[in-house]
């Protein structure tokens, strides 16, 4: 069995790694996550992943106003002993059921329908992580007054607190992580960079609960929501798709 823990402190709470699900598994997550600004909302969402292989994964998402389908392939890995490098690209569609909004911004939270693709580095070293993301953004449906495309991006670190010394695969794990995730409009310039820190808890290898908070740092649009906190839970269940069969 492969253990999360091997991994824990590049399990990111607002941003994806490049690549990092065990082969054949299979994880639902539940979340929520209150937000505040210039409106106020909330969001459920309701998360499948799987990954067909060590190379390939996918998600399915909905927070019942919305879905959205994620797919990342790893096409890079150097591999040593506690330490990795990864590259994967992605692609991710989100389609909403509402109209276009009014904000120069690009939502990807369920408000809007988006399409999303780019390129993530992940290294591991020892009990440190670091990731970077960069993609590039299409509004589905876009006002005439606001842009329609942008890139976003993050740099992501994580670090594994506890224990100081694995023991067995049951231990619990607490991970900490600091996250910047930023967008810029290519049209009017808009943008903004936002700072996400979090808390992780592993169970059992199996079961992770995270808790963040994010607000501003920089904030040049007019984005509906700039503050949130949020709370998510989720299982992995190891071996879940079966074995092709070769052909004899």
């Amino acid at each position: 069995m492969v253990a999360i823990h091997s991994k824990a402190q590049e399990l990111y709470v607002n941003s994806e790694p490049a690549s990092i699900m065990p082969a054949r598994s299979v994880l639902i997550k539940q979340s929520y996550t209150a937000m505040t600004g210039k409106e106020s909302s909330n969001n459920f969402n309701t998360q499948l992943e799987f990954s067909l292989s060590k190379k390939w994964m996918s998600h399915l998402g909905t927070n019942f106003k919305s879905w959205e389908w994620y797919t990342q392939y790893r096409f890079y890995s150097k591999d040593a002993v506690y330490e990795h490098l990864r590259m994967a690209l992605f692609f991710r569609s989100i389609n909403a059921s509402s109209n276009a909004i009014p904000t120069n911004s690009i939502l990807l939270d369920g408000q809007e329908s988006v399409l999303h693709g780019g390129l993530i580095i992940t290294q591991l070293k020892h009990k440190w992580a670091s990731s970077m993301t960069i993609g590039a953004l299409v509004k589905q449906e876009a006002l005439a007054s606001n842009g329609k495309g942008g890139v976003q991006y993050s740099f992501s670190n994580g670090l594994l607190m506890y224990p100081k010394q694995y023991t067995s695969y049951g231990q619990t794990n607490v991970n900490l992580y600091l996250e910047l995730i930023g967008q810029t409009l290519f049209s009017d310039k808009a943008h903004y960079l936002d700072v996400a820190p979090a808390i992780q808890f592993i169970f059992n290898s199996q079961s992770k609960l995270n808790l963040f908070y994010r607000w501003p740092l920089i904030n040049e649009s007019n984005r509906l929501t700039t503050r949130s906190v949020g709370i998510s839970w989720d299982y992995l269940f190891f071996n879940a798709i079966p074995k092709r069969k070769k052909k004899i």
